[in-house]
């Protein structure tokens, strides 16, 4: 970045400074600042250990030094101005979350499709703050990074004291980490509240409870106490559901096909086979290909069920379609069966006689499609860190020229970035596109328009030139 392009860029940043409203975070004074300035960039040098005693003179600051980049810190300190840490007396500190698009596993094409992604996991995370931590919406702010995601403040009293180690135990929360088959389901002993499931069943108790339990049926172990369920429970149920009608509207053929992939993915990772013998390994595909079945083999072998089951399906000898009809007949009578659904949704209770495997698999399954998976080495310390400073909403964001949008609740849900995050102009500049160009930024998708660029000298609207400009793709030319 040269010094034209800074000197355009502090120009235009100065500008936005001055002429927009710039809300403070809450309890601002006792927060550490610190900034990232125009004139040492590329390189990265934080200026810190910055205090503001109000809010003129916190405000005379940005527009007088017109950073590139403004961060606070999401603690609190007796004395946020201190050189030291330790000096600054630390007090307590929100809880954030920092969710960055670059990070989820999704694969995308654009820009856009990978905010588009990092949006539903942010409400996804939203949903567990609400619901599962009870948090009010009033103590939780929600901010568009300015760049490739989103920063979620948890203001609430509670969480303010929390160490790093109460703070990556809601990390683990939220990602499924933990949440495994046995703590979710547990055996349910069928008495009165099953009446409405066996009603007009004949013979005695005990052979009422024969014939519906048979020990594969449980109850999700959140709606013990609570009709309907919490947390993962509730999420287990949900998705239970779901994938039941899910699997009654395929035809048949789809839906065999589902169940036998999901099977194969199941048995595959379920047990590991490397310890057995080599000759052990050879006596059950013989008696695989003699024909024998999977029973027989485990008494001639004495080899576990489930080790054996696996030997044969790495060997390609374990017909999935035949296993997978006895298992969807089953679930197809579970997903046409009122009363089943009902007890899945309102009481959580799941008989699964004859697929026992579905238990994991609804969990595993369950624990994908819902949980956070913040990244290990960059999104997640972010929460456990209790002295981590977080980009200011309502600044401008160095690295692609964006607003850092604060949004209540209700405004995220109708939030578009790439229309509500530029504030610069459509008047036309000319840039410089440097070689070599990355496919990231040969298109710039904003404000509803694709604009696509060359090396070398190019005329676009003034927001594309400055996001390109700030990316280090372009000069000002």
């Amino acid at each position: 970045m040269n010094f034209r392009t800074k000197s355009y860029l502090r120009k235009r940043f100065g500008d936005y400074y001055n002429s927009s409203e710039l809300p403070l975070p809450h309890d601002f004074k006792r927060r550490e600042w610190g900034f990232i300035f125009f004139d040492e960039l590329p390189e990265v040098v934080m200026r810190r250990h910055k205090a503001f005693s109000s809010e003129g003179e916190a405000i005379e600051y940005l527009r007088g030094m017109v950073p590139a980049h403004v961060y606070h810190s999401a603690a609190y300190y007796q004395f946020p101005g201190a050189g030291t840490m330790k000096e600054k007396k630390w007090e307590g500190a929100d809880l954030i979350f920092d969710l960055d698009a670059d990070h989820l596993p999704q694969k995308v094409r654009s820009y856009s499709e990978m905010l588009a992604n990092v949006k539903a996991e942010t409400g996804k995370l939203l949903d567990f703050l609400l619901e599962d931590f009870g948090f009010d919406e009033e103590n939780i702010r929600v901010a568009f990074s300015g760049g490739r995601g989103y920063h979620i403040h948890v203001h609430d009293p509670r969480v303010l004291t929390l160490e790093s180690a109460q703070r990556r135990d809601i990390v683990d929360y939220i990602g499924g980490v933990g949440v495994d088959k046995d703590f979710m389901f547990r055996d349910y002993s069928i008495g009165k509240q099953f009446e409405m499931y066996i009603e007009g069943t004949k013979g005695t108790t005990h052979e009422r409870r024969i014939k519906v339990g048979g020990g594969t049926t449980k109850r999700i172990v959140t709606f013990e106490n609570i009709p309907g369920g919490y947390g993962w429970g509730k999420r287990v149920s949900q998705y239970l559901i779901q994938f039941l009608r899910n699997i009654s509207m395929k035809d048949n053929t789809d839906a065999n096909n589902e169940i036998s992939n999901i099977l194969m993915n199941y048995y595959l990772k379920e047990v590991s086979t490397d310890e057995m013998q080599e000759d052990i390994v050879k006596q059950i595909i013989q008696l695989k290909k003699d024909k024998l079945l999977l029973e027989e083999i485990v008494h001639n072998v004495r080899v576990p069920i489930e080790k054996v089951r696996k030997i044969l399906i790495t060997n390609d000898l374990w017909n999935f379609k035949q296993d997978a009809t006895k298992k969807l007949n089953i679930l197809l009578k579970i997903s046409q069966s009122s009363e089943a659904l009902d007890l899945i949704k309102n009481k959580g209770i799941v008989d699964f006689k004859g697929v026992p495997e579905f238990f994991e698999i609804i969990l595993q399954n369950t624990i994908e499609e819902f949980g956070i998976k913040l990244g290990a080495k960059t999104d997640e310390p972010v929460t456990a860190d209790i002295r981590r400073l977080i980009r200011m909403p309502s600044s401008l964001h160095g690295g692609s020229g964006m607003r850092v949008v604060p949004l209540t609740l209700a405004g995220f849900k109708e939030f578009e970035p790439l229309r509500d995050a530029v504030v610069f102009s459509e008047k036309e500049i000319n840039i410089e596109v440097i070689p070599p160009l990355k496919p990231q930024n040969a298109l710039v998708e904003m404000k509803g328009k694709s604009i696509k660029v060359v090396e070398g000298i190019n005329i676009v609207p003034e927001y594309a030139g400055i996001y390109l400009m700030c990316r280090g793709a372009a000069e000002y030319a």
